[in-house]
């Protein structure tokens, strides 16, 4: 009977590690998605043919470093990128194949207008996030928050199933032990 409870106890802790685990991911996630996607443009799937181009707008919504990362499919086309600000003042332009990662410096309030020009001989299609990431551009690796809570989470989680495992193999050997000892 020992052995049993002994089972049970490991199996709670497993359950109570997972579930919070769960809450601290849940909550962390939550709120990191909704700061990235609040503070981030996301260009997705934009396809622009041969000598065209696609012009978005956004608006810093924090000033600092801004990220800019982009993926142009297929890797072989050329795509010439451009950001610049209100005055007209380009403040950030590159020329890349597939992918690209960059940054330039963005006030705060600022509206900027992007621009992605193909420049090869077929189409592309391309995938692009313009803002503040964690840990990259300069600066930005201040900038974690919640990025930590949601690592710890996903640990705990791991922790929690990881337990829940041990105390389910316990579990089936001391029941099996069990009836080992009641049959002789």
């Amino acid at each position: 009977m020992v052995a049993l409870k002994r089972s049970y106890i490991v199996l709670l802790v497993g359950i109570g590690t997972l579930i919070a685990g769960s809450l601290v991911l849940g909550v962390n996630a939550s709120t990191l998605a909704t700061d990235f996607l609040s503070n981030n443009l996301v260009i997705k799937q934009a396809t622009i043919a041969p000598d065209e181009q696609y012009t978005t707008e956004m608006v810093s919504q924090i000033g600092g470093s801004v990220s800019v990362l982009m993926r142009g499919q297929p890797f072989e086309v050329s795509v010439q990128g451009s950001i610049s600000d209100s005055a007209g003042t380009v403040v950030w332009k590159d020329q890349f194949n597939g992918d690209y990662i960059g940054n330039f410096d963005a006030t705060r309030g600022e509206q900027y207008t992007i621009q992605l020009k193909n420049t090869g001989s077929e189409e592309v299609t391309v995938d692009a996030i313009v803002g503040n990431v964690p840990f990259m551009g300069i600066g930005n690796d201040a900038k974690t928050g919640n990025v930590g809570g949601t690592l710890a989470g996903l640990g705990a989680g791991i922790i929690g199933i990881i337990i829940l495992i041990v105390g389910g193999v316990l579990f089936f050997a001391d029941r099996r032990s069990k009836k080992v000892v009641a049959a002789n």
